[in-house]
């Protein structure tokens, strides 16, 4: 390839996408972002993931060649979510519509794209709470969650024979906005903190290494799988 990767990376404002937009930047690769907000990386649009137009139309003007994506734009609803009984529709609704609508928005546009390549790479961030009980007490963003790796383990199966890949990273507990309303709790993050073997919070910059490889040739025989980069947490 004469020319670097081209990557759109969603969520990329800010937590885990920022920091994996300008760390793949860092790395030589062509990086557009996605984000509500007018952040990020150089090379950015804005479009809310939940609107199907707006998706459609930015992957339209991304065009082609486009080499790979990472979904990582994500809500969740601290306060609001809850238990299954306890959880509003629009809780549910919201929840729903960013973590799992808006992931399957975003790769039903960039497929078509990536499917030009002879081969291509998603990585979808997950999460741990899809895979364990320490989902308690979320049940809208776990379900999210694990609907979206679900839907990576389908797409690897549908396109495999059309070189594309899809994978998940899963991240343990990050220092990043999505958390802060839980580590401002001394309490919280203590116990955040102990059920984390390696003794210490993950950081954004954390993951960019694992996605720049499921991004690359390197892990071409690398696909449906889950990546966990969480300091031990679902290894307990």
């Amino acid at each position: 390839m004469d020319r670097p990767p081209r990557i759109v990376v969603t969520g990329s404002a800010s937590g885990l996408g920022a920091a994996i937009a300008l760390g793949l930047e860092a790395r030589g690769l062509d990086v557009v972002g996605l984000d509500r907000t007018n952040a990020g990386p150089a090379q950015r649009q804005v479009v809310d993931v939940t609107d199907p137009d707006a998706v459609a139309a930015a992957f339209e003007t991304i065009g082609d060649p486009l080499d790979g994506i990472v979904v990582s734009a994500g809500v969740q609803m601290h306060g609001d979510d809850g238990p299954v009984a306890e959880v509003s529709l629009e809780t549910w609704q919201r929840t729903i519509d960013v973590n799992l609508t808006g992931a399957w928005l975003c790769l039903k546009a960039a497929v078509p794209h990536l499917l030009t390549r002879e081969t291509s790479s998603v990585v979808l961030i997950g999460s741990p709470t899809a895979v364990t009980m320490c989902g308690a007490g979320y049940a809208a963003y776990a379900a999210s969650k694990a609907g979206m790796m679900a839907l990576a383990r389908v797409m690897a199966a549908d396109h495999a024979a059309e070189g594309l890949r899809a994978n998940v990273v899963v991240p343990g507990t990050m220092r990043t906005p999505l958390i802060e309303p839980l580590l401002a709790d001394e309490t919280t993050r203590a116990n955040l903190l102990a059920g984390t073997p390696v003794g210490r919070l993950g950081e954004p910059d954390d993951l960019v290494g694992l996605v720049a490889w499921l991004l690359s040739s390197e892990s071409r025989f690398a696909t449906g799988a889950s990546y966990a980069v969480d300091g031990g947490l679902t290894a307990r």
